[in-house]
């Protein structure tokens, strides 16, 4: 039986950046299945560029990167998703609720009716069930979350990362978004959440990588 506490992604004595640029160095973490981490900073710490390697979008520029399957075997492949800002979409693409949803299923695996399904219970969980069919154009900050939310959550992922999920978001929404991970996301899936919200990054829910300094 798979133990919660084995580790997912284990970064030693790590320089992230690109060819031309260092931005982190001398980064050692280890993230375990289940956790719930807060990453936090000032603008330019190399937030977005620990996603990025994370997600293997840009390769790391030395030391090392370990994945863990569920066996704790080192792996190349985990199953993650990437929850992006709200202001990063395009409001005025021609895609309804459903569709957005529906991306996030592994492609070619299912038919039609049984992504359909699976489409139908992501809704349900996260409370657009009324809203299949809106275009994304005519949905609140807080409806386009959690369209995009379901859609990461649709390849039952290993791994979520959350860019910045607070913000652009009105306050009754950023006072439930918390609770509402807790009731969608099963206790295995580990969770990174980009954030500059340091009364949430002090929750007990999550533990704190802090990249730089606040001033």
């Amino acid at each position: 039986m798979t133990s919660p506490m084995q580790p997912l992604l284990e970064l030693h004595n790590a320089t992230l950046g690109y060819p031309d640029k260092v931005v982190l160095e001398h980064l050692n973490w280890c993230v375990r299945r289940g956790e719930r981490w807060a990453i936090t900073g000032p603008n330019g710490s190399g937030k977005t560029t620990l996603m990025r390697t994370l997600l293997g979008l840009i390769p790391l520029q030395a030391g090392q990167l370990l994945r863990y399957d569920r066996e704790g075997h080192t792996t190349d492949q985990l199953v993650a998703s990437y929850l992006p800002q709200i202001n990063q979409i395009d409001r005025h693409f021609p895609i309804h609720v459903h569709e957005v949803i529906d991306s996030g299923l592994p492609k070619g695996t299912m038919g039609r009716s049984v992504r359909r399904e699976q489409v139908e219970k992501l809704a349900e969980a996260i409370g657009l069930t009324h809203l299949l069919q809106q275009p994304i154009g005519k949905l609140s900050g807080g409806q386009l979350q959690r369209a995009l939310l379901g859609r990461a959550l649709a390849s039952n992922p290993e791994l979520l990362i959350l860019d910045e999920p607070l913000s652009f978001l009105d306050k009754s929404y950023k006072e439930s978004f918390e609770s509402l991970l807790e009731q969608v996301i099963r206790p295995e899936t580990t969770m990174l959440m980009v954030t500059h919200d340091l009364h949430l990054a002090k929750s007990e829910y999550w533990q704190t990588l802090t990249l730089g300094r606040f001033e």
